[in-house]
């Protein structure tokens, strides 16, 4: 069984981890948006954060295993 977070990284395609900000970043959930649209939430060190389309394009290539 899959987890909520590997589900949300399928059906939208957001990738685990990110590097944005300067920061290794985490998928924690989604925060729905008007007219059906909804924006990954990611796990920052300082807390947690929406993360746009351009914090997205390094996806998880850019970060060390």
């Amino acid at each position: 069984m899959k987890s909520y977070v590997e589900q949300l990284h399928e059906k939208y395609g957001w990738p685990l981890k990110i590097h944005a900000r300067g920061y290794d970043a985490y998928l924690i959930g989604l925060q729905p948006l008007v007219e059906g649209r909804v924006a990954p939430i990611y796990r920052f060190p300082g807390g947690d954060s929406l993360v746009d389309d351009r914090e997205l394009k390094g996806g998880a290539e850019s970060i060390e295993a």
